[in-house]
């Protein structure tokens, strides 16, 4: 859709262009026809027909130009309504188009953005009709424009949500903003009866704390939710005005003066005292709001700050936005599993009182610490860390976690890796390679799998294991598929005619395909059509917690492919716990027995359970492929009980494609 959008632009604005051309060309006729009619008015000259003819053409070239003038701007509207919304700031195809080229720029750092949303505006559509509600957003809408400068880029999100895009910011330039739109806001409710009440969250991407667009903006939408649930519906009841925050909680403090207080205490402390910054925050609070109300919610923060400031080892602590604290502590005479330990200690301190008083089933805090080293460290970066750590405590499930070299080794790794994805997939850096499966009936290759490599200069970079995870959280693992499917389409109409008659290749399916199965068949039906590949040599393999987790869209996707003579193997079988009852009504044409279930050895239990499945298996018609091989202990085993394929180093080990098609015409013994 988007790239229609942006197609029928691009026509629009040539045709813009054709007509600017086209009224300069009028124009010109008309000065020439104008001079002429003029001369054939002379007396001394006498060509009345022709006159006629003059005066009418005249007349057409007038009427004409009137046209294309009209046309003119009906296709400048055109094209502005084609990325504008109602409210006059950017819409949605507009945005989109912008975030992306935010997102090939080599670096994102200094970009902001703000999440805006509007608390009351289904109860002013609801109470007062649509026609109120549309110009509560107008009025919304005036508001923020006023707080726009030259690098700001601002878009309506949805029905009442804005997001606003700042380039060459800080922090400390977004609370301004975000102060200025308050003032602006509250200015606005001193003179109405029905006063706005707005949501708002932000994030930047600076040093140790890289975002990339679509995680900036979600880290950006989490601020904006947390804040929502403070300030909800306080306008339409008529309450006081809040600004950041509710007056029955803590109050907030802003970057600056946090910045400020960070650097007073590394100088009253000298170099003699170890100071650290832990960031805490509550699991999944919006929870506790959500089920037990704001005025609970409120309740519980203030218990967490008296906590977290009595605890024995803080010099300062201070709410920094929604349900995140911050403390200043004193680690001298703390070594680091003290320092653990004690923080430990506080959670579950805090958490007994919060379940003993409120009665709150489910509660824990998650800190991150950063330790200051020196004045010269700027106390955003110290932040950042301690925020990342803390987000590396949420998932690992521990209470605390100290920010380390190895931490920031990875941080600035994934960043790397994530900023390096969109050029690495232009300068087509990743490849394809493959690993063979064997027949152990004969021994000869049967199939292969395509896997993909990272290579630049010759040389592989980070593991597959590393970058995709990474790919798939962010969605770019969609792109790197289709570029791999694409690939290996392109190798097997090259090396069709010269394949063994029943060879095949696998191809790796990843879990985001589903949420769009319709999208993907579609995809992979046009590459089929593009590359006339011999559907019959294609095998897709989809993950036995991908079809546990999904399986209504897997089924769709196995029924689109199945119509196209494509087999679907079932990958990881044996690494989860629903496999029997995912067997009963499988569709798959292979099931693909996970490496962890085969280990580096078969105990006697794991040889009668590989029995009875490969009995079930074969009862049911379906093909056999163990893969992870590496003993020839287990590819006998394998053999003696029908596997139909076997993968693993035992035989051949993942190779470019070079070494797979020298390998295909390498005669066998």
């Amino acid at each position: 859709m988007k790239q229609e959008i942006y197609f029928i632009y691009e026509k629009e604005k040539s045709v813009l262009h054709l007509c600017e051309i086209t009224l300069l060309a009028l124009v010109s006729l008309l000065i020439m026809d104008f001079y002429l009619l003029k001369f054939l008015q002379s007396p001394e000259t006498s060509y009345h027909p022709m006159l006629r003819l003059m005066e009418a053409t005249l007349a057409l070239l007038v009427a004409a130009l009137a046209l294309t003038l009209i046309q003119r701007e009906l296709l400048s509207r055109l094209i502005i309504n084609a990325f504008r919304d109602i409210t006059g700031v950017h819409n949605k195809t507009s945005l989109e188009k912008f975030i992306q080229e935010l997102s090939n720029r080599p670096s994102t750092f200094g970009v902001g953005v703000m999440m805006f949303d509007l608390n009351n505006l289904k109860y002013v559509n609801d109470t007062y009709g649509h026609e109120k509600g549309d110009e509560f957003i107008q009025t919304f809408t005036y508001c923020l424009t006023r707080i726009l400068d030259s690098d700001s880029f601002l878009a309506r999100y949805g029905g009442d949500e804005f997001i606003l895009i700042q380039q060459d910011t800080s922090l400390s330039e977004l609370h301004e903003m975000a102060d200025k739109l308050y003032s602006l806001v509250q200015e606005y409710n001193t003179r109405t009866t029905l006063p706005l009440s707005y949501a708002i969250g932000y994030e930047v991407s600076f040093q140790n704390h890289y975002f990339m667009m679509e995680d900036l903006i979600n880290a950006a939408d989490k601020k904006m939710y947390q804040d929502k649930s403070l300030k909800k519906i306080a306008a339409i009841r008529e309450l006081p005005p809040s600004s950041h925050s509710c007056n029955t909680v803590i109050p907030t403090i802003s970057s600056e003066t946090l910045s400020e207080k960070i650097r007073q205490i590394q100088k009253n402390t000298g170099s003699s005292r170890s100071i650290a910054l832990i960031s805490t925050d509550v699991e999944n609070f919006h929870y506790i709001n959500d089920k037990y109300g704001y005025s609970l919610g409120n309740e519980i923060l203030n218990v967490i700050y008296e906590e977290l400031a009595g605890a024995s080892f803080t010099v300062f602590t201070t709410r920094f936005f929604s349900d995140v604290f911050v403390s200043i502590a004193d680690i001298t005479d703390l070594t680091n599993e003290a320092l653990l330990s004690q923080i430990s200690k506080l959670d579950q301190q805090i958490n007994q009182r919060i379940r003993n008083t409120y009665h709150v089933n489910f509660f824990r805090t998650n800190s991150g610490i950063c330790f200051i080293q020196d004045a010269n460290t700027s106390p955003e970066t110290v932040l950042s860390c301690a925020n990342v750590a803390r987000r590396l405590s949420k998932k690992t499930l521990l209470p605390c976690c100290i920010y380390s070299e190895e931490i920031d080794r990875q941080e600035k790794m994934q960043a790397e890796i994530l900023h390096s994805f969109h050029l690495a997939l232009k300068n087509e850096e990743f490849q394809i390679y493959f690993q063979p499966k064997v027949s152990p009936a004969n021994g000869k290759i049967s199939s292969a799998e395509i896997l993909v490599r990272w290579l630049r200069n010759g040389e592989i970079l980070w593991s597959p294991a590393v970058y995709i995870p990474l790919f798939e959280q962010n969605g770019f693992v969609i792109s790197l598929d289709y570029y791999v499917y694409e690939k290996a389409f392109q190798w097997l109409q090259k090396f069709s005619g010269q394949l063994p008659a029943d060879f095949r290749i696998s191809l790796n399916v990843s879990p985001q395909h589903f949420e769009e199965p319709e999208i993907f068949v579609k995809k992979i039906r046009e590459l089929i059509l593009t590359y006339q590949v011999d559907t019959f040599r294609l095998t897709f393999e989809i993950t036995e917690s991908t079809y546990v987790n999904n399986t209504e869209a897997v089924n769709r996707v196995i029924r689109g492919l199945k119509k196209h003579n494509i087999q679907i193997s079932m990958d990881d079988f044996g690494s989860g716990y629903s496999s029997l009852n995912a067997l009963k009504d499988l569709l798959f044409n292979e099931v693909k027995i996970d490496r962890k279930f085969l280990g580096d050895s078969l105990t006697e239990n794991a040889k009668i359970v590989l029995q009875e499945v490969f009995h079930m298996l074969k009862r049911m018609g379906k093909s056999i492929v163990c893969e992870g091989v590496e003993t020839e202990d287990i590819a006998e085993f394998l053999k003696e009980e029908g596997c139909d394929e076997i993968q693993g180093f035992l035989y051949y080990r993942p190779m470019c494609e070079e070494d797979f098609e020298k390998l295909l015409h390498t005669p066998t013994a």
